[in-house]
């Protein structure tokens, strides 16, 4: 179930907030492919709207980073996980930078 959906809010209420309120235009269609997760949105004019169309601080819609409880030597560290770096923007990298960064203090 989507955050919308956990509101009991329609798609047409949803991008009326959008439109009305934030000035971000979108399709119904655009709309399905982002609560699928085959669209990302723009993390500086459609994140925070809907962060306050759903009453949710922007950091709800985040994917959770497992990072170990105890300290990893950079040299002993592989990671399982293959990312592009290259492919990412310059927002994206502080974007994920500010995230980890986040998620560790959390944690201490």
């Amino acid at each position: 179930m989507s955050t919308r959906e956990a509101l009991g809010m329609t798609q047409e209420q949803v991008i009326e907030q959008l439109e009305n309120r934030f000035d971000v235009e979108i399709s119904q269609q655009t709309l399905s492919t982002i609560e699928t997760g085959k669209r990302k949105v723009d993390a500086e004019k459609e994140l925070p709207a809907f962060a306050a169309i759903y009453g949710r601080a922007i950091d709800y819609f985040y994917e959770s980073f497992d990072l170990p409880l105890t300290p990893i030597a950079a040299t002993n560290f592989r990671s399982s996980i293959t990312v592009d770096f290259d492919a990412l923007t310059q927002r994206d990298k502080l974007e994920l930078a500010a995230e980890l960064i986040h998620t560790v203090l959390q944690e201490t």
